[in-house]
């Protein structure tokens, strides 16, 4: 089965000239073979829009670190259990200096490899499941040396509800912990960061489209933005492998 999407996220920002807008867009293509074989790849791009008018540029584009993910799934009873490799490659936007001339940050400039562990349970008309992940962040080429982030872990509880054939709602609950950042075998912070982060969304589902409208906020920041979120998928094959 061949899946193609895209999602958009919209926040509010302050910045050194006044308000803007960011808009982070994700183009997503799937693959899935056998219901337990699946490929996907993720191409994003950073918009950004000025509502200051001290600010210059009023418009910036540039795109993100494109992602890349293998997965296998299984089925156990009422049970669906998963494991994904990930890989993302920094293309983007990073330091501040560049970042400042385009006025646009799009990437984080670290190679990330990761892994993650799901558990999905079926309860017609609902569904819940947990996922785990651990990721490494590293060779960031900073000013003096490199950088890196040892290990960010993650754990997601989310569920959906079915309301009726078409529409479902979601969502779900992550918590971040995250290992101080390291420049040249030296400690950069000192201390473990945490965080916690809240989503919700509404699924709509005909045919071979699924359109959802969301909104997520980090909840552990209680000063932070929320923001708002629109995917789009669209099934360009049915048959599987």
């Amino acid at each position: 089965m061949l899946v193609a999407g895209i999602s958009v996220e919209t926040v509010g920002i302050e910045n050194k000239g006044g308000t803007a807008l960011e808009i982070d867009q994700s183009f997503i293509f799937e693959a899935l073979y056998g219901q337990r074989f699946g490929l996907s790849v993720e191409v994003p791009i950073a918009l950004k829009l000025a509502l200051g008018r001290s600010i210059s540029p009023r418009i910036a584009a540039a795109a993100g670190d494109p992602g890349f993910s293998l997965s296998y799934t299984f089925r156990v009873d009422d049970w669906r259990l998963g494991v994904e490799l990930s890989y993302s490659h920094p293309l983007g936007i990073w330091n501040s200096y560049e970042a400042d001339e385009m006025n646009i940050m799009s990437g984080s400039g670290y190679r990330k490899i990761g892994v993650s562990c799901s558990s999905v349970r079926y309860m017609d008309p609902l569904i819940a499941g947990v996922a785990i992940s651990a990721d490494s962040y590293f060779d960031r080429k900073e000013r003096c040396g490199s950088g890196c982030r040892p290990l960010v872990l993650t754990a997601s509880l989310y569920a959906t509800e079915a309301l009726n054939n078409i529409v479902a709602l979601t969502g779900g609950l992550s918590q971040r912990l995250a290992w101080p950042l390291r420049s040249d075998e030296s400690p950069a912070e000192t201390g473990l960061s945490y965080s916690l982060s809240g989503r919700m969304s509404i699924v709509f589902t005909e045919g071979r489209r699924t359109t959802s409208l969301g909104i997520s906020k980090l909840l552990s920041a209680a000063s932070s933005p929320i923001v708002f979120a629109v995917g789009f998928m669209f099934r360009l094959s049915t048959k599987e492998g």
